[in-house]
């Protein structure tokens, strides 16, 4: 996570590179928990420490101050701002508006959905179980979570708010599916994790480049204390089981472990976020990817209005 102080260089930075619209995306994290670690409760992860000949040493702090940073989105006003992890109050909402600031927030059930429209938000971010990375829930754990088709229909069903979906979509026709749902926008991350353009350790996209199929990712809190979708490695089958700190501490304490697998090359020690449609991924840039999509798209709609062209007849059980 990015620190107050690098959020607003790097907004600062966008502005002065485009006049396109952008996002900034947060984590809400509401209280940051005071834990007194038992040296029993971590025997585990200082194992993993000793193994990688690290020194075990608690983190000062377990991750940014939420509030500094929703101060900085006030300050530095960028186009959009989007929210996981937890909902604002109605007051903040009202607080980004008033700076002309448009306000998204995550979603993983149709009742999250409706807590963020009853605050004001001006979209959904409707997150299927299919993402990969962290499960953006806030009222449940997310464990059992709901497939995309069906999340973005119960959506939109239900509320009157444009929803973006996300999870699974990998190419021109997961856009042309979703918006035929009723979403108005997508969402994709792993899509573009085998761009060239995408900041990813070697060890990470050597991993990726196998195209793994969907079943070899899984839901874990192991690294970060939060469910999140990742590739399953040694660390998560090894340590799974293990009762893990809430997140931001149990993220803190790994963190040091994950950056030393990332500079040794060990991808079994790494969080290898990841969705279900990682088989999927294709070697591009940013740019040729946007193109390649933008054809699939429209590749996608002559196919389906060819097929909606031919005549059907629907015969009536009974008659």
């Amino acid at each position: 996570m990015m620190s107050p102080e690098e959020i607003e260089i790097s907004i600062r930075q966008i502005k002065s590179e485009t006049t396109s619209a952008f996002n900034v995306n947060l984590f809400i994290i509401d209280h940051l928990p005071h834990y007194q670690l038992d040296p029993q409760d971590i025997l585990f992860l200082r194992d993993v420490y000793e193994k990688l000949e690290l020194d075990f040493i608690l983190p000062h702090q377990y991750a940014p101050s939420f509030q500094e940073q929703f101060e900085v989105l006030l300050h530095v006003k960028p186009p959009v701002a989007s929210f996981t992890f937890g909902i604002l109050t109605q007051e903040q909402v009202s607080k980004l508006h008033a700076q002309g600031i448009l306000v998204c927030g995550t979603a993983t059930t149709s009742a999250e959905a409706r807590a963020w429209v009853d605050i004001g938000a001006d979209a959904v971010c409707a997150q299927g179980i299919e993402a990969g990375g962290h499960r953006g829930s806030f009222l449940s754990d997310g464990e059992n979570g709901i497939g995309l088709l069906p999340l973005v229909r119960e959506i939109v069903k239900d509320l009157s708010i444009p929803v973006i979906a996300a999870g699974g979509i990998m190419d021109g026709e997961g856009i042309v599916a979703a918006i035929s749902l009723g979403a108005e926008a997508v969402q994709m991350g792993t899509a573009f994790l085998g761009c060239s353009d995408a900041v990813l350790a070697p060890a990470y996209r050597k991993v990726l480049a196998q195209h793994l199929p969907a079943e070899s990712t899984v839901l874990t809190n192991v690294f970060s204390g939060r469910l999140a979708r990742g590739i399953c490695n040694q660390f998560i089958k090894e340590y799974g089981s293990s009762q893990p700190f809430p997140y931001p501490v149990q993220n803190a304490l790994t963190q040091a472990l994950r950056k030393k697998a990332a500079r040794d090359g060990n991808a079994e020690n790494m969080s290898l976020w990841a969705g279900q449609g990682l088989r999927l991924i294709r070697d591009n840039s940013f740019k040729g990817m946007a193109h390649i999509l933008q054809n699939e798209i429209c590749a996608t709609v002559e196919q389906v209005n060819a097929a909606l062209s031919v005549p059907m007849q629907c015969g009536r059980s009974g008659s």
